[in-house]
């Protein structure tokens, strides 16, 4: 029957005159071969990424080359391997470079997208005094877990014990479980204060018992 699926061996044609009902007397031979590039596999049915790290449909995991993705086990439009991954499954077959032939059952990879959201705080500009010797730790925030980088789009993390100094400073979320880390940052505008060290006429000063001295009355050129 014409509806019968193909499969691998020698296939013998003739015309079938429908005037006369006669069949070719030589058959002609067809040698069949079906090709399929097989399916794809993963170290990890079960995926996860870090939004920061802004991951693609190329970042999927496979064991092969040449395969390409479908947002559906029958979807006959490739997903774009520059496409931002979301959270959901997607659909993997190997593309045979050869025949051109995809894999008859593709791979299914549930994908999740990890973002640890932005940290709060509840001043955005924050003062420290330099005698009190703050440090980054000092930085307040509402989350655990936060990182704090000297510039927005910065790879290196400040040590919490480096001492602050003044400018902005940006903090992330790092997800202990997940590894992951904040994909956007919070902006916290820091200001050392320091008032410099009061100066003296006198740094021998002497005063009369009778006169009930006080702290008060050590001179200095500074209010």
């Amino acid at each position: 029957a014409p509806t019968t699926a193909l499969a691998n061996g020698t296939y013998f044609g003739a015309i079938l005159d429908p005037s006369t009902n006669c069949e070719s007397a030589v058959r002609l031979q067809v040698a069949v071969t079906i090709n399929d590039p097989g399916t794809p596999t993963t170290a990890d049915a079960t995926q996860d990424f870090c939004l920061v790290n802004a991951p693609t449909v190329a970042n999927i995991q496979v064991n092969e080359s040449n395969v390409v993705w479908y947002d559906s086990l029958t979807s006959t439009t490739a997903i774009a391997p520059t496409t931002a991954l979301a959270n959901g499954t997607y659909f993997g077959a190997i593309l045979d470079p050869a025949t051109n032939c995809q894999s008859a059952v593709r791979l299914q990879v549930a994908v999740t997208i990890n973002d640890p959201g932005t940290p709060t705080t509840t001043d955005n500009t924050q003062d420290f005094c330099l005698a009190n010797v703050p440090t980054v730790a000092n930085i307040q925030v509402d989350q655990a877990n936060v990182v704090w980088y000297g510039t927005l789009t910065g790879v290196t993390p400040l040590a919490p014990t480096t001492a602050l100094a003044n400018g902005i400073y940006y903090g992330a979320i790092l997800d202990p479980v997940t590894g992951c880390q904040s994909a956007s940052r919070l902006q916290v505008t820091v200001t050392v204060t320091n008032p410099a060290t009061p100066t003296t006429t006198n740094n021998s000063q002497n005063f009369c018992i009778s006169n009930s001295p006080t702290v008060a009355n050590i001179q200095v050129n500074a209010t």
